[in-house]
């Protein structure tokens, strides 16, 4: 259950919605609460003790709106900065977050047949229109620019969108079953939730030969003036918290070891 957020601002509280996510929000289980999203936020919340901190759990699908449309100040960790969704939010300048770029998870028997052995980097607009094979995403969710263009473009009787609480959760379940094809997701989300299943090993990443090595994400808020004075702050909190030996472990903890190199190099040079 979601609840909507209040409708007046109180001054120096800042919201950040979290959504379900794992391992970016780990709603329950074991490592509640420690997932590398929250965990940023909780650095942020020290480095600005002027300001209180709040989380509200919203489902992936109604994040978005929440956050352009809530007068209280309302933010999220981990956004895409693209041109459309500029018009709509303010951004920080730093980016928050850096991770590896989103990869195709797909199904032993599936890759078997359609993919030469030691490949580990292919084409998602040659799975889904020279393969015909169907894709499975989270709703209003980016993947870059790249990666959206060519999934903008995939007729929709090859593409399933699952919105609602743990909706990554359910394509994994799916793809395991062979009901679709390929799923889309980040590595870490991809490891961390097939960990959930016995037959996770039938399932096997690749990376997306049109996404880039490494994606960023930036701090988006709702447009206000409290919102572009929090972000001026936050940026200059996030220059010190990217270079502490904690951000750097926060980065890497979810990333599937033998992947960890290609992050090591990005946070090397960032």
């Amino acid at each position: 259950m979601y609840f909507l957020l209040c409708s007046y601002s109180v001054a120096n509280e800042i919201t950040f919605l979290q959504v379900d996510f794992a391992p970016y929000y780990i709603l329950s289980g074991k490592d509640k609460g420690q997932g590398r999203d929250e965990e940023v936020i909780n650095l942020l919340s020290q480095s600005l003790p002027e300001y209180t901190f709040k989380l509200a759990f919203i489902p992936s699908s109604r994040a978005l709106y929440e956050l352009q449309h809530n007068k209280a100040t309302t933010c999220m960790l981990s956004l895409y900065k693209t041109a459309e969704r500029q018009l709509n939010f303010s951004f920080s300048t730093e980016f928050s977050t850096i991770g590896l770029a989103p990869t195709i998870a797909m199904h032993n028997d599936v890759a078997n047949a359609i993919i030469s052995n030691n490949i580990r980097s292919i084409s998602l607009k040659d799975l889904v229109f020279k393969h015909q094979l169907v894709l499975g995403k989270s709703t209003e969710r980016s993947y870059g620019l790249n990666v959206d263009a060519i999934i903008k473009r995939i007729p929709q009787d090859n593409i399933i969108v699952r919105a609602g609480k743990d909706s990554l959760n359910s394509l994994t379940y799916m793809l395991i079953k062979k009901r679709i094809d390929i799923i889309l997701g980040y590595p870490g989300e991809h490891l961390y939730l097939q960990e959930k299943y016995k037959e996770s090993d039938k399932l096997i990443q690749f990376q997306i030969s049109e996404a880039p090595q490494t994606v960023l994400g930036f701090i988006g808020c709702n447009k206000s003036v409290e919102s572009k004075r929090f972000l001026s702050l936050a940026d200059a909190a996030l220059k010190s918290i990217k270079a502490t030996s904690q951000y750097r472990a926060l980065m890497l903890r979810w990333v599937p070891e033998r992947l960890q190199p290609n992050l090591v190099n990005a946070l090397d040079k960032s």
